[in-house]
């Protein structure tokens, strides 16, 4: 049994180089790299040759990648000994050759501290390195250190190849060693769709015949997945999603599916992703605790996105290209299990509340609509209620911020003839009220404001109750946006929201807000108590 570092972020390095067949390296003389280099050197696995100088070690590196077309590394101490290595990183980086840069580093705290060979070395390299990733060194942050690391070796090869940079901060002591085994790692794969062969097709499909439980789970995306018919109804893959996936074939509203403490038996052994975020807590919680065998994220660029931990395979390309593959797909799957993803989803009923005023506007959109969602509540509150066929939805779902959700929409609105309605909170707009200045809004745009004097999502979540952190305001804007050019309505009970809601499906000569003040406490109350029984 080979001796090596017992340092977690070394063992979890060298397990992912074997699986990943980065077995060649050059390694340079250091204290701080010298448990890498020591541990590379006891393993039969590895292939290791000493040069002194690390101009040269990094230039020997390039030859010996050029002769054998495959993963070179060199491993080099903390300081100016990874500066050394820019020429033939240059080198590597415009002859594509994939060099693999490993920098034992001081521990981040002690870089600019006039401690000895400290220097910033992460991201070193600039624009000649494909991908730089610092690893964490906290014993506890496994997942994290597992997926950097795929990250950065899958890059060694991607499209053209190149060099990658991994450093790695290590903290005395530098030697203590361990026989045990190395871990069993994840390994996350890449399949370029446009480079597919016979045998590849093979491997998907043997993989795919072996996990009769199938889930296709669709995050935002601006166009419908162009999902074959016989991809559902003959092959039993259940297709989820949100109303964000802009997809009539598949079951927008899982939660409904999941109940409030979701069965285990749910989890698929087959996730296949493809678009954006996913707002739903159950669905994360789920496929987090309870991780498929295969996780493939459909990525057009071939960026490996980890959602929910478990990510085992990119699928690079055209995801029409996969759909196909798995539509000629002949082996059934679990048909009783997929069922379940497709049983009935209630109407929820609400008193006069923020959840009822949402719900009574999605279920009058006619289909030919778009509709705007700001975030935090108004996102949320959306998921509960069915829409109309043909609806499009739109949201700020790439950082999930309440700022511009007003001026995003409007720009949409603006030169699209369909109706536009957009329904934020109260933090949301007057965060972007000065939209409403636009010259121009069309008078098909309509606006509903839920206006419960603050920030209603903490009402949900544990947080200190003070007006600092939830944004209390007693601030209106309809006089605002009447002086905008908008028609406007206010609501504060049942008869006053039938009049405004009346307003808003109806044509008109001009745009329109309706603002309706409902009460955060009893909006938060109402929705615990709905989620407790879903």
């Amino acid at each position: 049994m080979a001796v090596i570092s017992s340092t977690a972020a070394i063992r979890d390095l060298i397990s992912l180089m074997i699986a990943h067949g980065v077995t060649r390296c050059v390694a340079c003389p250091g204290s701080r790299n010298s448990p890498i280099v020591a541990s590379l050197a006891t393993l039969p696995d590895f292939e290791c040759r000493g040069a002194t100088d690390e101009r040269s070690a990094g230039f020997v590196a390039c030859g010996w990648a050029a002769r054998v077309q495959a993963p070179v590394a060199v491993c080099v101490t903390s300081g100016s000994a990874l500066l050394n290595l820019h020429p033939a990183v240059a080198e590597a980086f415009y002859r594509h050759l994939p060099l693999l840069i490993i920098s034992a580093d001081r521990p981040e705290s002690w870089i600019g501290q006039q401690d000895g060979q400290t220097l910033p070395q992460p991201g070193v390299f600039a624009g000649l390195c494909r991908m730089s990733v610092q690893l964490p060194e906290a014993e506890d942050a496994q997942w994290h250190r597992n997926r950097l690391i795929n990250e950065a070796l899958l890059e060694l090869n991607h499209r053209c190849g190149g060099p990658v940079h991994i450093n790695i901060p290590l903290s005395e002591p530098l030697f203590a060693t361990t026989d045990e085994p190395l871990p069993t790692p994840r390994i996350i794969r890449r399949t370029e769709l446009a480079r597919m062969n016979a045998d590849d097709e093979n491997e998907l499909l043997d993989i795919v015949a072996s996990c009769p439980r199938r889930l296709i789970l669709l995050g935002q995306l601006a166009n419908a997945a162009q999902l074959p018919t016989s991809l559902i109804s003959e092959k039993s893959f259940s297709v989820i999603g949100e109303h964000l996936c802009n997809t009539p074939s598949a079951q927008t509203r899982p939660d409904f599916i999941l109940g409030p403490s979701p069965e285990p038996s749910f989890s698929p052994d087959l996730l296949i992703t493809y678009g954006g975020c996913v707002i739903s807590k159950r669905l994360k919680t789920l496929l987090r605790q309870n991780p498929p065998r295969e996780h493939w994220h459909i990525s057009e660029d071939g960026t490996a996105v980890d959602t929910f931990c478990n990510l085992t395979r990119v699928i690079e390309g055209d995801p029409a290209e996969l759909w196909e593959l798995l539509a000629a797909f002949a082996e059934e799957g679990d048909e009783e299990w997929a069922a379940r993803w497709y049983a009935p989803t209630p109407v929820p009923q609400f008193p006069f509340s923020a959840m009822q005023i949402i719900g009574d506007l999605l279920q009058s959109l006619t289909s030919d609509s778009v509709l705007h969602l700001a975030n935090s509540s108004a996102v949320r509150f959306a998921q509960l209620f069915p829409i109309p066929e043909g609806v499009q939805v739109e949201c700020n779902r790439g950082v999930n911020g309440i700022e511009g959700s007003l001026s995003t929409a409007l720009g949409f609105a603006m030169g699209d003839t369909r109706p536009q309605f957009i329904i934020c909170g109260d933090l949301s707009f007057f965060y972007d009220m000065n939209a409403l200045w636009l010259q121009g809004i069309p008078a098909h745009v309509r606006i509903l404001l839920i206006n419960n004097g603050g920030g209603g999502i903490f009402d949900f979540i544990p947080t200190p109750e003070n007006p600092l952190v939830n944004g209390a305001h007693q601030a209106r804007a309809c006089a605002w946006a009447a002086d905008c050019g908008f028609k406007t309505y206010t609501v504060h009970n049942e008869s006053e929201w039938q009049t405004a809601l009346t307003a808003l499906i109806s044509p008109g000569s001009a745009p329109v807000l309706v603002e309706a003040f409902t009460d955060s406490v009893n909006d938060a109350q109402l929705f615990k108590q709905f989620n407790a029984l879903s």
